[in-house]
Formats: structure tokens, C-alpha cells, sequence
């Protein structure tokens, strides 16, 4: 054990809370927050692609951007016979035009780990919320939702609303790549 590791245990033996704070660590390594991607400079970002295997359903979350940081979704991911089946929810997502992207709607992408883009089609979204049923075909994939002109869009503008995050379940091992885009000003 490192000289700095045992005087940090010391301390804690003294003050008689070590059990409280490696009950907080151990919870803390068992439920890791998911990572998040990031907007990168000169409009580009960067998408986490995950890995889903064969015929295992797993759980998938999104996180919401900058205008629209309540915004979540969940779903389920399923890779089976050439395809990834996608259930999603989005919950507590704006309207486009609340927050200040008029005259456009959102849209759903796919991108690989190769920077495949596949526009998804538009997200159904009634009232502040959508769920759906759709065909990926990725195996390895990231999923972007952005607010877009034309829904027929070949590539994801800078509006980004909501980004797939890493699978929450803690005993999954899954391969994960961080891809950079290039956004549509």
C-alpha cells in the first residue's frame, strides 16, 4: 500500500466514519454516472458509440443538450439477425420553437463507429413526449436527436437535443467508442 493510501485509511480509522465512506465508494463504483459526449469546437461533436450483443436486450439512456438539459430518454437495444431493434421514450422534451429553433423539428440519427450517419425519420413527439418503435442498422451505434429545417436532412445540424449515454447496467461490458462529427451550421 502506497505511503499516501495508508495515511488516508489512518484518518479514517480515527475518525471512525471509514465504513460510511467505503459504503459510499463501493455504491458509487456499482452505479457509475453515465459519460455524456460533448460539443467540440468549430461545429463538431462527439457521440459515444456502444457495442450491443447478440440477442441481449439492453438499456439505453439519453441525456438532454444545452437548451434542453431536462430532456431524458430510455430505451431498449436489441442486435438480432443483421438488425438493432430500438424502443425509445423521450420524456420532458421541449418543442423546437420553446426553445428558439423555429420552424424546425427533431430528428433521430444513428452514427457507427465508422461516422455512418442514418437519418431515423422525424421523432414523434406529442406534447413533450415521444415513444417509438425503429430498425437500426448499426450493431455499433450512438443515437442523436437534433432540430432540423428539412427532415430529410444527410447530416445532424448543430442543434443537438438529446445524446445516447453509456448502458446503465453495471454487469454489462460493452466495447464503446467516442465519434467525432461534423454538424451542419
Amino acid at each position: 500500500m502506497a505511503p499516501r493510501q495508508a495515511h488516508f485509511l489512518h484518518i479514517l480509522r480515527r475518525t471512525g466514519r471509514g465504513w460510511l465512506l467505503s459504503v459510499l465508494l463501493l455504491g458509487a463504483m456499482a452505479h457509475p454516472v453515465p459519460a455524456p459526449a460533448e460539443r467540440l469546437p468549430n461545429n463538431a461533436w462527439q457521440l459515444l458509440a456502444v457495442g450491443y450483443p447478440e440477442d441481449r436486450e439492453v438499456e439505453v439512456r439519453l441525456g438532454g443538450a444545452e437548451k434542453t438539459l431536462i430532456a431524458k430518454g430510455r430505451g431498449k437495444v436489441r442486435w438480432k439477425n443483421g438488425t438493432s431493434t430500438v424502443e425509445l421514450r423521450l420524456e420532458d422534451l421541449s418543442g423546437p420553437e420553446e426553445v428558439g429553433w423555429t420552424g424546425r423539428q427533431y430528428i433521430l440519427w444513428a452514427v457507427d463507429h465508422e461516422k455512418r450517419i442514418v437519418n431515423l425519420g422525424r421523432v414523434p413527439l406529442n406534447s413533450h413526449e415521444a415513444k417509438w418503435r425503429l430498425q437500426v442498422p448499426f450493431r455499433i451505434f450512438g443515437l442523436l436527436v437534433t432540430a432540423e429545417t428539412d427532415p430529410q436532412a444527410a447530416t445532424p445540424s448543430v442543434h443537438v437535443a438529446l445524446e445516447s449515454l453509456l448502458p446503465t447496467n453495471p454487469t454489462l461490458v460493452v466495447p464503446a467508442f467516442r465519434v467525432p462529427l461534423a454538424l451542419a451550421p
